[in-house]
């Protein structure tokens, strides 16, 4: 669909530059009366400028305001007022301008006789595929209400359990590059003049003292190349992951068996993936459908894989518990309780509990994190702190037992 970029006169006299997307100009024009704006100076732009320029901007809502804008569609759907208009309204109260422009759109879309589900189509990256699907499910159904409102608990769930981990990891973050800023001045500027000391006392070093003062030479020496190197590799790491879905998967698999990490993220996903299905299920979305939609929604490549699994275990005619346990993927309490649900047909509360249970898992982690992660810093800090202090005090008490003999 083309792109143009419009000056244009709004309502209160100001000029203002939009980036809009149409079929036409003669939809363009249409949308631009639909809000108020008096063009001035319209421009075509070529398609992937025009694409960039709208993922940048969309890219400005968070999951907060996704939050606020479901809850606010909750209300809306409740209140009995037409959704065009209330959506317009809403927008007009929106402080993000990426949020504001989105729910003009598609006020302006349910205008020309799209569903509202068709208008929410074209921002799927935004708010996420399953939400796309379920309003669908609540717009045939007549359940929007109740739709709107499970989404918006559901992204609750997880900003709450982000933040927990964020606030979480403060301290220990805090503590690591303290220790290692204290580190890496000891190395650069400590051990060279200490190193300079024991050569104009002419004291012979031990092996252990000898491996510290070589390794802070390198270090102060190559101290650029070693931070040039680091920066390069951590760019080229966030590049490959970017770009290649074999290390992309590879390096998912990996963060899976790393301690604490991997509890984390099993963690997690099995909260989502029994929160998502449990909300495809009771909107009435099929099986096939539901696998299809959660595949496209994991960010972890390896459950990504694992509901490809499912989805072609369930489409041969197999049912989900054993398409769970082809991927070797799921604990096995899990699976039975996910079996249990399929035999006597309450998958749903089956799910439910499942979602609470981890989620409750989850904050349970967030809570002790810092307990976990705290230990684990200062033994690895301080083994290398302390293998620095021994190699130090060796010649030293080697030069005092020495000055004591000769008196």
């Amino acid at each position: 669909m083309p792109y143009y970029v419009v000056k244009a006169i709004d309502a209160s006299g100001r000029e203002v530059t939009r980036t809009l997307e149409a079929e036409n100009e003669v939809q363009l024009l249409s949308f631009l009366d639909f809000l108020n704006l008096i063009p001035v100076k319209i421009s075509k732009q070529p398609e992937f400028l025009g694409r960039f320029r709208k993922t940048l901007h969309f890219r400005k809502i968070k999951r907060k305001d996704l939050i606020d804008l479901f809850e606010n569609l909750h209300l809306l759907a409740q209140s009995g007022v037409p959704l065009g208009v209330g959506l317009w309204d809403l927008a007009q109260d929106m402080e993000n301008p990426a949020v504001k422009d989105m729910l003009e759109d598609i006020a302006y879309r349910l205008q020309t006789g799209l569903s509202i589900s068709a208008a929410m189509q074209r921002y799927e990256s935004t708010l996420g595929a399953i939400a796309v699907n379920l309003i669908k499910i609540g717009e045939e159904t007549g359940s929007l209400d109740k739709v709107f409102k499970d989404i918006s608990e559901h992204y609750k769930r997880i900003e709450d359990f982000v933040s927990k981990v964020k606030q979480a990891l403060i301290y220990p973050a805090f503590a690591l590059f303290a220790v290692l800023g204290a580190l890496v001045f000891w190395l650069l500027f400590v051990l060279p003049r200490i190193a300079e000391l024991f050569a104009t006392l002419q004291v012979e070093l031990p092996t252990i003292t000898v491996a510290v003062m070589e390794a802070s030479k390198i270090f102060k020496e190559y101290f650029y190349l070693f931070a040039a190197g680091g920066l390069l590799l951590t760019v080229l790491f966030f590049l490959l992951r970017k770009k290649s879905e074999r290390f992309r998967y590879a390096t998912d698999k990996l963060f899976l068996k790393m301690p604490i990490i991997s509890m984390i993220l099993y963690t997690f996903n099995y909260a989502f993936f029994s929160e998502y299905m449990r909300l495809m299920v009771t909107s009435g979305v099929s099986l096939f459908d539901t696998f299809q939609i959660m595949e496209s929604s994991f960010n972890n490549r390896v459950f990504k894989r694992a509901m490809s699994v499912i989805r072609e275990h369930i489409a041969s005619g197999g049912s989900i518990n054993e398409g769970m346990k082809k991927t070797q993927l799921f604990p096995a309490l899990m699976v039975r309780m996910i079996a249990v649900g399929e035999e006597t047909g309450g998958l749903d509360s089956q799910l439910e509990y499942l979602a609470q249970y981890y989620y409750n898992r989850l904050d349970y982690i967030t809570q002790n994190i810092a307990k976990i992660i705290e230990p684990l810093i200062i033994m690895t800090v301080g083994g290398i702190m302390a293998l620095i202090m021994i190699s130090l005090l060796l010649p030293i008490y080697d030069l005092i037992s020495k000055m004591g003999t000769r008196f």
